[in-house]
């Protein structure tokens, strides 16, 4: 059984991962991290992932129909 996930990129990743915005389709039970790696995120860059709205964590599991947003850390001030 598998899932749908809605993934919007932000700022730099839309070059770097080659899409703004994208559905893909995991194993049911899958995490953040699973969709990192599906997208092809590098594991080392720090990211923030955030679905309605609130930040989710590697471990949190994902849903069927989730939109998410993935952003870089932005820094400035």
């Amino acid at each position: 059984m598998t899932i749908r996930v809605t993934v919007r990129l932000v700022g730099g990743l839309v070059h770097t991962l080659g899409f703004s915005e994208r559905e893909f389709e995991l194993d049911l039970h899958a995490t953040v991290a699973d969709l990192l790696a599906a997208i092809g995120a590098d594991p080392a860059r720090r990211l923030i992932v955030a679905r309605d709205g609130w930040a989710v964590e590697p471990t949190d599991v994902l849903h069927d129909g989730d939109r998410l947003l993935v952003s870089p850390v932005f820094s400035g001030g």
